[in-house]
């Protein structure tokens, strides 16, 4: 089994607590960090979960496009690699691609620094951009491949999320193992270490079980997605405060009328078609990559928000 291959896996472990304590594991060394303006969050800070690159731009835009130009900090969390089971060098190509959609959505160069950041005792990845230090996106690049054959089968994250004792292993560079509890703790420190205002995260809804989900069925979510958001959920009830919850309709929003106007479906489309650029799944070379496709093609005229029993557009979530 190659390296990759050996990341990617999901590991039965012994039985314990379904929340453990943090691990007291040493201290990892973090990259250097690079020399950049502080960031100035007087304005607010939005704290984003999503579960893979490009989540973002489909789901919770143009809410965050609008935050960026409010000038308030916009930092985004993606907990898996969004690798689809094809390793890293796909990974860090979907993330040139979210970097250069902030980059556009910030009107700056497309220039990143990036860094490692200490979270209690493991290091995530951190792309700050240069020209405007206030977005940052964070990578916890936990393997995202499919454990079956596809639809009907689970994902490392739906797995540690619904499958007690499971553990799930980190790509590079700070490789790292978490059980759930693991997880939720970390997640819950990070909401602690960033003091966000507003927390934004994917829909924990949909009751449908892991396996039963299928594409394209009404309803239906991806299981990362509804397993994302559950951690999320749970992490926030470790980590309570003074910010508001937005959890953001996903897959099911395209049975939805369309709810953006014709400028921000247009501005939401050029941005997600500069990160399906990098994306060779999104747009393969050799494609006419002018106009979103599929699915996509519906979800960049829709943002709704979803809570509990409801499939309404709100307009704020409610505080957990």
């Amino acid at each position: 089994m190659n390296f990759l291959a050996a990341l990617a896996l999901v590991l039965p472990m012994a039985a314990g607590a379904v929340l453990p304590a943090p691990r007291q594991a040493a201290p990892k060394t973090a990259a250097p960090a690079v020399p950049q303006a502080a960031a100035d969050c007087t304005a607010g800070k939005v704290l984003s979960f999503v579960a893979h690159p490009d989540d973002d731009l489909l789901f919770m835009n143009p809410d965050q496009d609008d935050a960026i130009r409010q000038g308030r900090c916009v930092h985004t969390v993606y907990l898996t690699a969004g690798d689809r089971g094809k390793g890293l060098d796909y990974t860090l190509a979907r993330e040139r691609g979210i970097k250069a959609a902030y980059a556009d959505m910030a009107g700056t160069a497309d220039a990143w620094n990036t860094d490692g950041l200490a979270v209690g005792a493991h290091i995530l990845v951190r792309h700050t951009l240069r020209a405007n230090p206030r977005i940052q996106l964070i990578m916890l690049r936990l393997p995202d491949p499919w454990l079956g054959t596809g639809w009907g089968s689970l994902t490392p994250l739906s797995r540690l999320e619904s499958v007690p004792h499971a553990r799930v292993r980190s790509y590079a560079p700070y490789p790292d193992i978490y059980t759930r509890g693991e997880l939720v703790h970390l997640l819950a420190d990070l909401i602690r270490q960033e003091r966000p205002q507003d927390v934004r995260l994917m829909d924990p809804s949909i009751t449908i079980p892991y396996r039963s989900l299928c594409w394209r069925c009404a309803g239906h979510d991806h299981p990362d997605h509804i397993a994302g958001a559950r951690l999320v959920e749970a992490a926030m009830a470790f980590a309570p405060g003074p910010y508001s919850r937005t959890a953001y309709l996903n897959y099911p929003s395209q049975e939805l009328q369309a709810n953006l106007n014709a400028e921000q479906t247009a501005r939401k489309t050029a941005i997600y078609l500069r990160y399906a650029q990098d994306d060779p799944l999104s747009c393969p070379p050799g494609t006419d990559c002018s106009a979103p496709t599929g699915p996509e093609a519906a979800w960049v005229s829709r943002q709704y928000y979803a809570r509990p029993g409801s499939r309404t557009l709100q307009a704020l979530g409610a505080r957990p």
